[in-house]
């Protein structure tokens, strides 16, 4: 007897502690979804929030209308006159703006447009490179350059002749053309690309990059936007020093100026 009550009181034992650890298994899993569900609240919570919110502005920004439509009707009743004037002064705008467009549109000049002759001529000894400078033209008109121009600057271009040496390889490039700026202080470099297209429509030829290897002779104009407008200017031509590929042997820089005048 002792023995069947021992058995029974030991399998309900273990059927206890079964359930018990089945039952924090359960809850341990029941647990996430739980955190899961907190975090839908708390979206559902604030999506709440948001909706008292937006009702709130909506029935301020009703009100808001509300008044500024009573707000206006003042405005309409007593102001009427003020905005016919109003509406006038802006048609006279609007054809002010309307000339100012087509202003605009045509080439601008800071002066009488000439073209002065320069006639200098060098040779780099180094490079063997002759180079011809022909002419200038002065107050170049430009509707690409209009702001520059109104604010006191200037179009200038320069026609120059080149005839490359064959003793080296290379290019002779535009940039190696500065103009004065600021009464000599400083030297700027050609603006020929901006304005290729003024350039030949006026019957002026853009200078391209001459290559020695080819040989002839090149002739071209570039373009100079300096922003205030002088007398005389100043060209310095410069070429950098070099170093001749496969040997130690160097090549000293060149340097030179001449002046373009006044039309």
């Amino acid at each position: 007897m002792k023995r069947m009550k021992r058995a029974t009181f030991t399998a309900a034992a273990v059927l206890s502690c079964t359930l018990a650890f089945s039952g924090c298994s359960l809850i341990s899993q029941a647990v996430q979804p739980e955190q899961g569900q907190t975090g839908e609240q708390s979206n559902a919570d604030a999506q709440d929030q948001g909706s008292q919110d937006q009702n709130g502005q909506d029935q301020g920004d009703q009100n808001g209308q509300e008044s500024n439509a009573d707000q206006n009707g003042q405005d309409q009743t007593g102001g009427q006159d003020s905005s016919s004037d109003q509406s006038t002064s802006g048609s006279s705008s609007s054809t002010s703006s309307s000339d100012g467009a087509t202003g605009s549109g045509s080439g601008a000049s800071s002066g009488s447009q000439g073209q002065v002759s320069i006639g200098e001529s060098f040779e780099d000894p180094e490079m063997q490179d002759k180079i011809e400078v022909l002419s200038a033209v002065r107050n170049f008109e430009s509707s690409k350059r209009a702001s520059a121009i109104e604010l006191g600057g200037e179009v200038v271009l320069l026609e120059v002749k080149i005839t490359p040496g064959q003793k080296y390889s290379g290019l002779i490039q535009s940039g190696a053309f500065k103009i004065s700026e600021g009464g000599g202080a400083d030297y700027r470099y050609d603006q020929t690309d901006g304005l290729e297209a003024e350039m030949r429509a006026a019957g002026y030829e853009p200078f391209e990059d001459v290559r020695r290897r080819d040989g002839g002779t090149h002739q071209g104009w570039l373009a100079y936007v300096p922003n205030e407008k002088q007398d005389a200017y100043t060209i310095r031509y410069e070429r950098g020093p070099g170093k001749v590929l496969g040997t130690d042997e160097k090549v000293p820089e060149f340097t030179t100026t001449f002046d373009i005048p006044s039309v």
